[in-house]
Formats: C-alpha cells, sequence, structure tokens
C-alpha cells in the first residue's frame, strides 16, 4: 500500500496545513510567533532549518530558542542545513553535536580574475559613477570564445539596483549589435511578472545574462548558467548605535558567499567563474559574512523577546551576541516610545506593539491613528512605508514619469508624498 506524504506551505496571511499535514514550510518568523503559544513546539518533532549561513537576524534569535528548548525537550530533533555553513562554530553552540558531511555535486568550474576599476573616478577625487564595460567586454570574450550552439547562460552579480541598470543598459545596447543575447535584470523591485522571465529558456542560439543581486546568490536557482561574474560586493544594512541610524552600504562580500556565487556555474555543466577582482583581494576577504544581528538596530527583536518570556536580552544565548552598545540603544529607544516600563516590563502600548508584525514605527503609528480615528490615511502610508519602493523600476529613470513623481511631492515630507501617489493611482484606477 502506498503511503502519501501531505506537505503544506504556510507564510504570512496565508496557510493550507490540514490535520494530514506531515511535513510544513514556514518562516522562521512564523515559526517564532508560534512559539509564543506553543513554548514547547509540541507539534513538531523534527525541526529543519535550511540556509542557516545567510545568518538572518531572526534565523539567529530562532536557534537561541531552539537551543532553550532542546533542554527540555529531549525527543527533539534539530538539522541544520546550509552549503557554506562555518561547521565549527554551529557545532559548538549546539553541544558539539554531530555533522554529515555530503558531497557536492557540481561540474567542474574554471576560475578566472580579472581585476579591474568599475567605478570612474572624477576629477575630484571621489567615486563619479559605475563603468560597466569591463561586464561588456566579458560578454564579448563568451561571444568569441564559445560558440553559440552551445548552450549556457550568464549570471552577473552586483550589489545594487543602480549598478545593475547601468549593465543591463549597456550589455543591451551591444545585444542589439549581435542579436545574441536576452538581457534581465534581477532584484526585489521588480514585479514577479518580470521576475519570473529569468526562468524562461532562450531560443536556439541565443543565451540569456541575468544582472542580479545577491537574490540569486542562495534564494534562487536559475537552471542553465554556465557563466558567472563576480563583481565581489553587496549591499547591506548597517546600524551606527551613537547616530542610531541605518545605511545602506557597500561591501565586500566574505570567501563563502564568493565559493557559493562561483558554484552557480557548475550546477548543470562545467561552467566558467569570472572574478572581477584579484586573487589578492578574495585571499583578504573575511571567510564568512557577518551577522545581520551585528548590523541592525534590534528594536522589534528586543520587544518579541521581552513579549515571550525572556526579560533580560542582555544574556539571551545567541551563537554569536550582537554589541552590548546596540541592545541598550534598542532598549532606550523602546522605553522612548512607551513600549517598555522604566523596569524595562511590556506596557499597554508594547503588548500590542508586540503582536504587529512591523517596525515599532510602524506599529506606533497604527496604534496612534485608532486613537484618532485616521486609521485609512494612516494605514495608506504603513503600507507603503513597509515595502521597499511603491514606484516602478521605470519611474526612477524615465523623465516623464519623474517629472509626474514631482507633482505629488509634498512639503511636509515623503510619507505625505507617498499618500499622494496612491491616492492618484486610486483615482487613475477608478478611470480605467
Amino acid at each position: 500500500m502506498l503511503h502519501y506524504m501531505c506537505y503544506c506551505l504556510q507564510v504570512r496571511f496565508e496557510r493550507s496545513r490540514t490535520q494530514s499535514t506531515r511535513i510544513l514550510f514556514l518562516t522562521e518568523g512564523l515559526l517564532l510567533r508560534q512559539i509564543e503559544t506553543d513554548p514547547m513546539l509540541s507539534q513538531y518533532s523534527v525541526l529543519v532549518v535550511d540556509e542557516v549561513h545567510e545568518r538572518h537576524i531572526h534565523t539567529d534569535f530562532l536557534l537561541g530558542v531552539i537551543k532553550c528548548i532542546l533542554v527540555q525537550r529531549k525527543d527533539l530533533k534539530l538539522v541544520l542545513m546550509s552549503a557554506t555553513i562555518n561547521i565549527d562554530l554551529f557545532s559548538s553552540y549546539f553541544d558539539n553535536a554531530p555533522v554529515c558531511r555530503v558531497p557536492g555535486r557540481l561540474f567542474p568550474i574554471q576560475l578566472q580574475y580579472l581585476p579591474c576599476d568599475t567605478r570612474e573616478i572624477s576629477a575630484s577625487g571621489k567615486v563619479d559613477r559605475f563603468d560597466p564595460s569591463p561586464y561588456i567586454r566579458v560578454l564579448q570574450a563568451i561571444d568569441h570564445k564559445y560558440p553559440s550552439t552551445e548552450r549556457g547562460d550568464v549570471l552577473i552579480f552586483l550589489s545594487g539596483m543602480s549598478d545593475i541598470m547601468a549593465v543591463v543598459e549597456a550589455a543591451r545596447a551591444y545585444a542589439q549589435k549581435s542579436n545574441a543575447w536576452i538581457i534581465l535584470p534581477l532584484h526585489s523591485a521588480l514585479s514577479v511578472a518580470e521576475q519570473d522571465k529569468v526562468f524562461d529558456f532562450p531560443p536556439e542560439g541565443v543565451r540569456k545574462c541575468i544582472v542580479s543581486t545577491n537574490i540569486a546568490e542562495t534564494s534562487v536557482t536559475i537552471d542553465g548558467i554556465r557563466f558567472v561574474v563576480d563583481s565581489g560586493k553587496v549591499k547591506e544594512m548597517s546600524f551606527d548605535a551613537a547616530y542610531k541610524m541605518q545605511r545602506l552600504q557597500e561591501f565586500w562580500i566574505s570567501r563563502a558567499s564568493a565559493e557559493q556565487r562561483k558554484g552557480r556555474a557548475g550546477r548543470t555543466g562545467p561552467g566558467v567563474c569570472y572574478r572581477l577582482y584579484a586573487e589578492s583581494d578574495y585571499d583578504s576577504l573575511q571567510e564568512y559574512s557577518t551577522p545581520e544581528i551585528q548590523r541592525v538596530p534590534l528594536d522589534s527583536l528586543i520587544l518579541q523577546m521581552i513579549s515571550m518570556g525572556l526579560p533580560d536580552a542582555r544574556q539571551f544565548p545567541f551563537i554569536e551576541p550582537p554589541p552590548l552598545s546596540t541592545v541598550e540603544t534598542s532598549i532606550a529607544f523602546l522605553k522612548d516610545q512607551g513600549a517598555l516600563s522604566d523596569g524595562e516590563e511590556l506596557t499597554t502600548i508594547g503588548e500590542m506593539l508586540a503582536q504587529l508584525p512591523v517596525d515599532i514605527i510602524i506599529g506606533k503609528m497604527l496604534i496612534m491613528a485608532s486613537a484618532f480615528d485616521m486609521i485609512d490615511v494612516v494605514l495608506t502610508i504603513a503600507a507603503a512605508l513597509c515595502v521597499q519602493s511603491i514606484y516602478t523600476a521605470r519611474a526612477q529613470r524615465d523623465y516623464d514619469a519623474s517629472t509626474l513623481r514631482k507633482s505629488l511631492e509634498s512639503d511636509h515630507g515623503d510619507p505625505l508624498t507617498l499618500l499622494n501617489a496612491v491616492d492618484e493611482w486610486l483615482v487613475k484606477k477608478a478611470e480605467g
């Protein structure tokens, strides 16, 4: 008799779980929410946490919570999976847990270092703009060396959207001459339909060139990639506790990330990885990426910890603790917002904020809007602030679109500008 294994997916605001479900796929954030009502995770017998090397803030916190749960639940099994995990760190954190190494199945990958300066320097000595020409030279070299009858697409890793658009524009100009390339950007600001284009198969004799952020490093797997072009850079959020500000900055990737990017070239056949930096630069990279918990503010995380009955964030057993200054800054901020009392206990506002899966400031806006009967307006502003940008990529670069955007600008700041934009969109939508 055949036994069918029922598996389901659960994400925020959507679930397909039934009584027959045996395997459940869900995010770390949702699992943490379940721990608030089921502290021992009694409904699960095995937990599998994938891609732990990415070291997201909720992943690190979840591992700390599970470490505490394992002390009381000897029957619970935990499996951590990653292609580039720091084995010694994670194994020692879980009391020298056993390690299972699975041999990789990558095809041979030829590695070429092509050091070049992709940033043009102005006369004043400052970085002027991004230079896409080194990436176009790689496309030209592929055209010259590999016949078009040989299958194999190109994946270019860049740090941000502005660099991506610069390379896409230059690559499309080159592609018009040869008619042998389809150039596709890939980043989080694109619509789902535009992102899905990277999975389409190109016609015979035509290659795809996908110009992407590190979203294609581990989050997305694209079949048919034979060539990888690695800029060696990534943009990450960093937090300055002294000024209480976050900044999106460009950093060098780690050696583990470089190997992850390189591996994308050898999944379906022999590949080539072009690194647009020197081998000495690679040798000087840190071995693993800095965990997110050491780079971002901890306001929402600490509020969640206290709401779960973990009163002292300073003593929590993180696998790699955040700076104490960041913890103290976040606690002081929560007190300023009225979420914590002087004794660092949850207030009424704090209890409400802990139930809202948004940033503290956004949550406070929603609570105050309810009190002052402004919920519709503030909901619109809050929704617009919770996404990366409400504007499309075309609106960022098109002259006519940017002119229209200026007509929506408010003297009272960006939140009301966003409100004007959404209101105008609703008017146009109503007009059909």
